[in-house]
């Protein structure tokens, strides 16, 4: 099973995916903005949600997988 760890993290900064976490719950369409490492707590993934650019974060250790988005199928055509 693959681990998402901080190498991980940071390679996906600036991208937008859906966050599966393993209490089954989904945080969708989220950008990646930072991912860290504290002296206190594990590590972290910072990200936003862009319409309102809420700021969350979520410990590594809670994500199950990661679902990226394809940012070109969400561009929606204007209908005449």
């Amino acid at each position: 099973m693959l681990r998402f760890d901080l190498n991980w993290a940071r390679s996906n900064i600036g991208r937008k995916v859906n966050l599966h976490l393993k209490d089954g719950s989904v945080i969708v369409n989220v950008l990646i903005t930072n991912a860290s490492r504290s002296i206190h707590e594990s590590s972290v993934l910072y990200y936003t949600i862009p319409p309102r650019n809420k700021v969350g974060k979520v410990n590594l250790r809670e994500i199950d997988w990661v679902e990226r988005l394809d940012t070109h199928l969400l561009v929606t055509s204007g209908v005449a």
